[in-house]
């Protein structure tokens, strides 16, 4: 059907055309009994020829119409206009990363920002069960507040947009896409967080990681190449933000970060010069991404922050691997952990105190690991556990683990909670 300004959809009239996306035409339209101005979209297949596409769009339609988040664009409703389905969306008045990166690069601080809330979109739709799959610079809207919002969510793309891979399985745009959906293989949210690693890289370089003069080049490079990190085509990148991107771009998923929740733990930490989330100099980035995997494997996705922070205060990678192998419960599991990397067991470190357990009780343990927590995040159970191992007295216990609190004002404060 070809709509024209002043046509009528159900309960909408058009006032306006917006644009064209990869799926249909897309018009400001006003509803006829609230009167409230949104956007609609036409979704272009030909539906009715193609019922499996059918199906699919429904379901993804109402887990869409469930995400009811400040930084998601919400479907209002949707409809069929003969074979095709027409969405009536929010209308979201600003500019697309897109177009404003025509413009050049995004400053490192003003695209944390925007980078945040799009995380925040991220955790909430993976929590529901909904992966995006065509994250990039035109499906993220920038109000003139400032607001980010994410658009064209969890909706399948058509097979005849070029550009796609030419499997019709493989969903999302080609310089964006993750390595998976480029092999038409298993997605989940891990694949977000790839494209908005690439996303994040355009932003702040004002280029994308990977271009090529054809779509099999770039489908190559998504599978097989690692960009030049982003410090290093722009040195006003900060070195953490320059890691972090470069960490969302791991071609295994399990080398990225594993959720949305975790890389903006990590990235709000850069912004505000926490040094849990910098990666030491003295280490590789991709070192300290191996070594977190195989941590993992063990302790669960508490090993990034493990990681970190024992980075900060280690000298060589041996003296590394030693502070996380104590970590691990399990003798055999540590010892493996050691093979891995290469390093001699050092028994010695983890011999416990003749008494220690006497003095630090179970309670008092809990009790310490609650007043930690506030101050260090979620690793104080671990910081707690090798604390109570190593030291005698329970005032050395207490100015053990005061000494992992950065402040000198929140040392005093824990350590007067024991008084």
């Amino acid at each position: 059907m070809n709509f024209q300004i002043g046509d009528i959809i159900g309960d909408y009239r058009i006032v306006d055309v917006l644009g064209r996306g990869g799926m249909g035409k897309i018009f400001r339209v006003r509803n006829l009994i609230s009167d409230r101005v949104d956007a609609l979209k036409i979704v272009a297949p030909d539906l009715g020829a193609n019922a499996e596409l059918a199906d699919r769009f429904v379901r993804e339609i109402k887990v869409h119409a469930s995400l009811e988040h400040p930084n998601i664009a919400a479907l209002r409703t949707a409809l069929r206009v003969g074979d095709q389905f027409a969405m009536v969306m929010e209308l979201v008045e600003g500019m697309d990363l897109e177009e404003k990166l025509r413009q050049g690069p995004i400053e490192a601080r003003a695209a944390v920002d925007l980078v945040d809330q799009v995380l925040s979109a991220l955790a909430f739709a993976h929590a529901h069960g909904v992966t995006h799959r065509d994250i990039k610079p035109a499906n993220i809207i920038v109000t003139p507040a400032g607001v980010v919002k994410l658009t064209d969510f969890g909706i399948a793309q058509s097979a005849g947009d070029p550009r796609l891979t030419a499997t019709g399985m493989a969903l999302g745009s080609l310089y964006y896409m993750s390595p998976e959906q480029v092999s038409a293989g298993a997605v989940d949210g891990r694949a977000d967080i790839y494209s908005l690693g690439v996303t994040f890289y355009h932003m702040v370089t004002g280029r994308r990681p990977f271009d090529g003069d054809n779509g099999p080049a770039i489908l190559a490079a998504q599978i097989m190449r690692m960009p030049t990190p982003p410090a290093e085509v722009n040195p006003d990148v900060p070195a953490a933000i320059s890691a972090m991107i470069m960490r969302a771009l791991e071609k295994e998923p399990a080398r990225r970060f594993q959720t949305a929740g975790e890389w903006q733990a990590v990235l709000r930490g850069a912004a505000s010069g926490g040094g849990s989330a910098a990666v030491p100099a003295l280490f590789d980035a991709a070192a300290l991404a191996r070594i977190e995997s195989d941590l993992a494997a063990a302790v669960g996705p508490i090993a990034r922050q493990l990681v970190l922070r024992a980075a900060q205060h280690s000298s060589n990678m041996a003296e590394l691997c030693r502070a996380l192998a104590e970590q691990i419960p399990g003798s055999d599991d540590r010892r493996a952990f050691l093979r891995a990397h290469e390093i001699k067991e050092d028994t010695a470190s983890r011999t416990p105190v003749p008494g220690a357990a006497s003095v630090l009780d179970p309670s008092l343990l809990q009790l310490a690991k609650e007043k930690l927590a506030p101050y260090i995040g979620p690793i104080a159970g671990v910081v707690v556990n090798r604390t109570s191992r190593r030291t005698r007295t329970r005032e050395e216990f207490f100015d053990a683990l005061a000494a992992e609190i950065a402040s000198e004002a929140d040392r005093k404060k824990f350590l007067a909670s024991f008084r």
